[in-house]
């Protein structure tokens, strides 16, 4: 498994950003179309087939529903499981949270061998990332921790 630096795309008005060695961070700004939530459930993939099991971040601030299509995308079914060891949501509203919440329980009970990882719903993102911190395997280090304090 690579642990190359990171790196951000773009999928129309969203973004997806591979923080090194093993953390995507997904921001969904507004509508999602069923070719974004593809291109992006397919990014995760590729990614995760190059870095290993990631843990996944996803800011829904700006997020607006998009339809029993799009919910489509995240519920087909595939043999291969989802690349996510665990995923922290945050900034979801009340009916973001209920959607969201419906679909990976859906997802759980439908797909369980791609649905087998924990996820949370935070308020912000820097309680995302100390959620997900605690679910960072004890052998994966950041290279931000490498890096010498007081300099």
């Amino acid at each position: 498994m690579s642990t190359s630096s990171s790196f951000e795309e773009r999928f129309g008005s969203h973004r997806m950003r591979f923080e090194a060695p093993d953390q995507i961070c997904t921001v969904l700004g507004g509508r999602l179309s069923v070719e974004e939530a593809e291109a992006i459930i397919g990014r995760i993939y590729e990614i995760g087939r190059r870095h290993g099991p990631l843990l996944s971040m996803l800011d829904v601030t700006r997020y607006e529903t998009s339809g029993d299509r799009v919910r489509q995308v995240f519920l087909r079914g595939t043999t291969e499981r989802i690349p996510v060891r665990a995923g922290a949501i945050y900034g979801a509203s009340f009916p973001i949270r209920i959607a969201m919440s419906m679909v990976l329980t859906a997802g759980a009970h439908i797909l369980p061998s791609r649905f087998s990882f924990p996820v949370t719903f935070t308020p912000t993102e820097a309680e995302a990332r100390a959620w997900l911190d605690a679910h960072r395997p004890a052998d994966s280090v950041r290279p931000a921790d490498l890096l010498p304090t007081g300099t």
